[in-house]
């Protein structure tokens, strides 16, 4: 008689459900050992020389700042003249009690050009202890004064008032409308008029053989130039481009006339020039202004009329 085998027919137990095949079996661990998670062990000895040497080199750099070993010992300013050095170190700054390396060179640029004398500045600071400074002044291009003012400013190019001048030392005389004398810093004049104005004064003694006594710049905005011998010259307005533009015409008739025999620049004689139309050119004598017929004896005279021409009122 055959036997025949049973195979196993028991179910296999199935895998609980959302866990996948590769989790790990309860109670095993599949990561590194808590002993390897912990950080380093540094030793507190070690630590404290790192806060010890952090706190070293605060105290050297405000030692280094605060110190005597880096103070400012010597401040070498070249190029001023109408500023001392003394005058210039303070503007940018620097005291004795500063430190070398606390100068910061860009902000005492920066303050020295707020300078009404200082055109251009540099600062560099050299260890262990000394700041050069080189700076370049305005020069004085003209006086100013307003109206009947007798104290006279110093202008530069760009028309600011650089300060007081005791004399016109040789510069162009220019006098502004009636007013409260200027401070330094303020601007009266346009920077092109000063220029146009020193041009002028430059190219007269060349131009018509007389040189300038001045020049004066009403309310109104015309302008007038005062010859040494005492005649004046009429340009009319100088506000606009255009007006400025036509200046270059105006002095060219001034030449024109000369040559046409039209006026003698030389003569005592002369009283004014008109060219505020440089087309049509007017010139004015003294001989040959009017005159009120004489008076009655005992009769009170009658005042001479103005001799010279009235510019065109502000309109």
């Amino acid at each position: 008689m055959r036997f025949r085998r049973r195979s196993s027919r028991l179910p296999r137990a199935p895998w609980p459900g959302g866990i996948e095949r590769t989790e790990p079996l309860r109670g095993q661990l599949w990561t590194r050992s808590e002993k390897a998670l912990k950080e380093p062990d540094v030793r507190w000895g070690w630590k404290g020389l790192a806060v010890g040497l952090a706190g070293l080199e605060v105290a050297l750099l405000v030692w280094l700042w605060f110190g005597p070993m880096l103070a400012v010992s010597s401040v070498q300013v070249m190029g001023a003249h109408h500023m001392t050095a003394a005058d210039i170190a303070r503007a940018a700054g620097v005291t004795g009690s500063s430190s070398v390396i606390s100068v910061d060179g860009e902000a005492a640029h920066r303050y020295l050009l707020d300078q009404v004398w200082i055109r251009t500045a540099t600062v560099e600071p050299q260890l262990p202890g000394t700041i050069l400074i080189e700076v370049s002044e305005w020069d004085p291009v003209a006086v100013y004064h307003s109206g009947p003012s007798t104290a006279l400013f110093m202008l530069s190019s760009q028309g600011v008032v650089l300060g007081r001048a005791g004399n016109s030392g040789g510069l162009v005389d220019v006098q502004g409308p009636a007013g409260n004398d200027p401070r330094a810093g303020d601007r009266p004049l346009d920077p092109q008029l000063v220029t146009a104005i020193v041009n002028m004064q430059k190219a007269m003694p060349t131009l018509v053989g007389q040189d300038v006594s001045g020049f004066i710049f009403d309310s109104c905005g015309d302008l007038t130039m005062i010859a040494r011998k005492g005649w004046k010259v009429y340009f009319g307005r100088v506000l606009t481009p255009e007006q400025f533009a036509s200046l270059h015409d105006k002095l060219a008739a001034l030449k024109a006339i000369s040559g046409r025999g039209m006026v003698d620049y030389g003569s005592s004689d002369l009283l004014y020039v008109n060219v505020m139309n440089p087309s049509e050119p007017a010139v004015g004598y003294k001989s040959r202004q009017p005159h009120p017929p004489s008076p009655s004896p005992g009769a009170t005279p009658s005042p001479l009329p103005t001799p010279s021409p009235t510019p065109n009122p502000c309109k």
